[in-house]
């Protein structure tokens, strides 16, 4: 029976904030019953220490976020194995799941109201803006003469901008559902067991509805004379990519280098990541995408389309068939286009050609999930789809992660797909394993697994992948082990999310084993091994000739019982920090180095700044007992380090001159936060220094 308070009502507050409090207390509830389920005797001693080890998360009161107190899982006694502590929530209760799912849906809900408010009046001032300057335009013209040939362009001009505006204005107004035609609602909602039809679906924006008109626009000629003076048609296409997408909508640089490496449109020559760098670059200078500006970035990793760029690439996509998504009057829908593109959108697994085999499958090229929750349909089209190159049905937004598989279908007929060349699942929590059918694709050149917070488990025969060139595991701190057949895919360059742990086995991939990946260009490593020395891991790698950026992270999944950690002697400690001082350095051609979590209170030797004249960015984060960067030199260092990062480095005493002028003299980039010890920092609000902004306002 639930205890007293929660049958109370909630006073006070908004109705959604009543709810979240609810479901807090519910939330409470379940914990402690879990509690009692875990103890032997469930004692009332263990009750109260229940109540006093608390876990900390969150809830809203009065529109604030304020973290609230839950109670922790007591721990069982004896030498068992504990729970490693950063490993993710296994075997939750269906109800905690669904209450965690209803409060961040809460909170969405609330953020949008406020949107809401704030909306009504940025759109009314902008409306009684755009009043006086039509009113301008109208005082301009005069009835009883004909319209001058520079007037007519001047007026055209305004009359674009002003339409561009309230452009904005309308992508930033969502379509009520309720609005929609009764008729085509009935017929979205046809009922297969999936419930996505009781998700809003919003329409696309207006301005598609009136595609002469849009034609007719200086901007929209303006778009496709830009788009017609592209170099080629590979970059065409890649302009066109971004039609899939809503407008002004954040798109990442490694997504869209991950689809058009399965694409096969980046140019022969550069590093796919240089090539689209520069593609990039062309189109924010002609003007077509803008740059997300972040001001802890040294360069923009995400871009977007403006609303009446978006229209026109919409536009030319859909008349050259390269996408066939949107329709007048209709919210978009998932077509097989004339050039054999699949986009899943929002809905498509409740559509009758989801549901058999109706969608004409042979000759897909691409399948690309835009906004559809559950995409796992797509396996009865596999069988069909001989040439399928793109098969992206994770999420292309790193921050929506609720896209859902549960039919096993789909990795046990990957094996269909033999020219697959991009497979993502990012953002799929469900996915627990990758099957032995996945080891079939031999045209694989990226594998995206990226946010797979359960992923456990990779094909042992992973060594057939001979083609792979990224495999991307950040974000599967779940996975236990590495294969050892990853070592022999000598094509690899990118590899992130590799581990290393206390229970590896015979079959497991060793850091030292990469040394045969000779071109291996990224490295990012989680270590959970209690003894793994800093010496043994840099001696490992040492050998990596082509090794340009590598991450460390020293995790806390390690799995040691109490007794174990209690019958731990100090002086093993020493023999897990202490790294010699000789024969260790980096790779030669190593340009950042990312460090977390390491234990030491002090940089090796070889490590310290004067030993690093090749490397350009360093990032230090969570070094609980770091104290400094070794001896202050008596010159400045010739370390060839320009971008530094800082982070929670709570023991670190140094001060902001010797740090700029000794330590890393050719410093043009700094972000720093909670390190209380670094003394007169010159960082503004947010952490942040940038030498050309301080010698400017030294000027």
């Amino acid at each position: 029976m639930l205890p007293y308070e929660l049958t109370q009502s909630v006073t006070g507050g908004n109705t959604i904030d009543s709810i979240i409090e609810t479901a807090n207390q519910l939330y409470k509830v379940i914990q402690l019953q879990d509690a009692y389920q875990d103890t032997d005797q469930g004692s009332k001693e263990e009750h109260e220490h229940a109540k006093e080890h608390m876990i900390v998360t969150s809830k809203s009161i009065g529109g604030e976020i304020v973290e609230e107190r839950l109670p922790e899982m007591p721990t069982t006694g004896g030498t068992g194995l504990e729970r490693a502590k950063s490993a993710p929530l296994r075997n939750l209760s269906p109800p905690v799941s669904l209450i965690r799912l209803l409060k961040s849906t809460l909170l969405r809900l609330k953020r949008n109201l406020k949107h809401m408010q704030s909306l009504q009046s940025d759109v009314e001032k902008e409306l009684k803006e755009q009043l006086e300057s039509l009113t301008l335009v109208v005082k301009g013209v005069e009835p009883s003469t004909a319209l001058h040939m520079s007037s007519a362009e001047q007026m055209e001009k305004s009359l674009d901008y002003m339409i561009k505006k309230l452009l904005d204005l309308i992508s930033m107004v969502p379509v009520s559902l309720e609005k929609l035609d009764k008729k085509k609602e009935s017929t979205d909602q046809e009922d297969d067991g999936s419930n996505n039809h009781r998700r809003r679906v919003v329409c696309l924006p207006a301005i598609h509805g009136t595609e002469k008109d849009l034609k007719g626009l200086a901007v929209s000629r303006d778009v496709q004379g830009k788009f017609e003076k592209l170099s080629s048609a590979h970059l065409r296409i890649c302009l066109l990519s971004f039609a899939v997408f809503p407008e002004n909508q954040e798109v990442n640089g490694t997504m869209l280098m991950y689809w058009w490496i399965g694409e096969g449109i980046l140019p022969d020559g550069d590093k796919p990541e240089v090539a689209v760098k520069n593609i990039l670059k062309e189109f924010t200078e002609k003007k077509l995408i803008e740059p997300v500006r972040n001001k802890y970035k040294v360069e923009p990793s995400s871009y977007k389309m403006t609303p009446f760029v978006h229209s026109s690439v919409v536009l030319i996509s859909k008349e050259i068939g390269l996408f066939d998504m949107y329709h007048q009057g209709t919210k978009p829908t998932m077509n097989k286009s004339a050039l054999n593109k699949v986009c899943l959108v929002e809905g498509s697994s409740s559509e009758a050609r989801a549901r058999g085999r109706i969608m004409d499958a042979d000759g897909i090229e691409t399948v690309f999930n835009v906004s559809e929750r559950f995409p796992d349909f797509t396996y009865r089209w596999f069988s069909s789809m001989k040439n399928l190159k793109v098969l992206y049905l994770g999420s292309w937004q790193r921050s929506v992660s609720d896209i859902e598989m549960h039919n096993r279908r789909v990795m046990k007929d990957l094996g269909f797909l033999r020219k697959l060349r991009l497979l993502s699942f990012q953002g799929i929590s469900t996915i627990k394993s990758l099957s032995r059918s996945a080891s079939k694709l031999t045209e694989l050149i990226v594998l995206d697994l990226r946010g797979c917070d359960y992923l456990e488990k990779l094909p042992d025969d992973i060594h057939k992948l001979k083609n792979l060139v990224y495999l991307d595991m950040t974000g599967c701190d779940a996975l236990e082990s590495i294969p050892l057949g990853l070592s022999w895919l000598s094509s690899l360059e990118v590899l992130k999310g590799f581990v290393i742990r206390d229970d590896e086995k015979a079959t497991t991939c060793h850091l030292m084993n990469l040394v045969h990946l000779q071109r291996l260009r990224k490295l990012s490593i989680i270590v959970d091994r209690v003894e793994f020395r800093l010496d043994a891991l840099f001696g490992d790698i040492a050998g990596f000739k082509a090794l340009e950026k590598l991450k460390l992270r020293w995790g806390r999944r390690i799995s040691l019982s109490k007794k174990q950690l209690e019958d731990r002697k100090p002086r093993s400690i020493p023999d897990i920090r202490r790294a010699p001082e000789e024969g260790y350095h980096l790779p030669k051609q190593l340009r950042k180095l990312d460090l977390q979590r390491f234990p030491d209170s002090e940089l090796p030797g070889w490590l310290q700044p004067q030993n690093l004249k090749g490397l350009e960015k360093l990032h230090l984060r969570s070094w609980t007992d770091l104290k400094g960067f070794g001896a202050l030199p008596k010159k400045p260092t010739d370390c060839g380090v320009t971008v530094l990062r800082l982070t929670c480095l709570q023991k670190l005493k140094v001060d902001w001159r010797e740090l700029r002028q000794l330590y890393f003299p050719k410093l043009n980039f700094v972000e720093m936060y909670e390190c209380p010890g670094v003394t007169f920092c010159p960082c503004d609000e947010d952490g942040i220094w940038r030498s050309d902004e301080w010698e400017g306002v030294s000027k």
